[in-house]
């Protein structure tokens, strides 16, 4: 049997994340009780509606809409999560946003200490990245940010902006959910929608010429052996859904 969740606190990371994301998405409401209630049913989530469901909501707000790695982290199974209080010196930043990125990335080549030296005596720079709505939000950043380790550093995939306010008021660690790599051979999931993607895309198609047939039967190839649930997706909520009979010998030379 398929297992879904590789351990019970990328489960509990995956649920801290989404209730972040929810006070984000509902930011005019200002009610603590919503929240609590909104709480309370992500908590419940993965029992209430099945566990695959619920990696599959994950991965529509953290991939589909907000484009960042949460999903795919989260759902690997070569991880184990610690919660730690992690030195920001020994942070590599990631992107942000056009304008941050142009200092964190392009000019201070994602050096944390660099960021936090400018950010004292370079106005300029305060005034463009203030000016991108940046600043604290008291309902959130208690949040731990979310990182895995490369090498002697923490790579952030969730909690950049926390990040960059911790480093302009002089912290020197912050508490972050920290990924150690424990196996090489790990896979993340893959979501449904993904797969689904590639059934549009040939149905949707002008010119439904083998060369396209070759291409989709590529990469869904790749899909069923990069990804711990790709078989079982593309056979059950694929081929086992369809009734577009080509549809079904595409993706029957997916997954042989």
């Amino acid at each position: 049997m398929q297992k879904y969740t590789p351990s019970k606190n990328s489960l509990l990371i995956a649920k801290q994340y989404l209730k972040n994301e929810f006070r984000k998405i509902f930011s005019d409401v200002k009610d603590e009780k919503f929240y609590k209630k909104i709480d309370k049913s992500i908590d419940k989530f993965d029992l209430r509606e099945g566990e695959i469901s619920f990696w599959n909501f994950l991965a529509a707000i953290a991939e589909g809409w907000k484009l960042k790695q949460v999903f795919a982290v989260l759902s690997d199974d070569k991880y184990q999560w610690k919660l730690k209080n992690i030195p920001l010196e020994k942070i590599y930043l990631t992107g942000m946003s056009p304008v941050i990125d142009k200092y964190v990335i392009k000019k201070f080549n994602r050096n944390s200490l660099a960021f936090a030296r400018q950010w004292k005596v370079n106005k300029t720079m305060r005034e463009e990245i203030i000016k991108t709505g940046f600043r604290a939000y008291k309902d959130r950043d208690d949040f731990p940010i979310l990182t895995y380790k490369i090498g002697e550093n923490y790579r952030v995939f969730d909690g950049m902006r926390r990040v960059l306010l911790a480093l302009t008021k002089n912290q020197s660690t912050i508490k972050s959910w920290v990924g150690y790599k424990v196996s090489g051979k790990g896979r993340p999931l893959i979501s449904a929608n993904r797969c689904y993607f590639l059934s549009n895309l040939y149905n949707q198609a002008k010119n439904k010429d083998k060369t396209l047939e070759k291409a989709i039967t590529r990469i869904g190839k790749e899909i069923n052996k990069d990804y711990r649930n790709g078989r079982e997706v593309l056979l059950k909520r694929i081929i086992g859904w369809s009734h577009d009979q080509k549809i079904k010998s595409i993706f029957a030379e997916m997954i042989k």
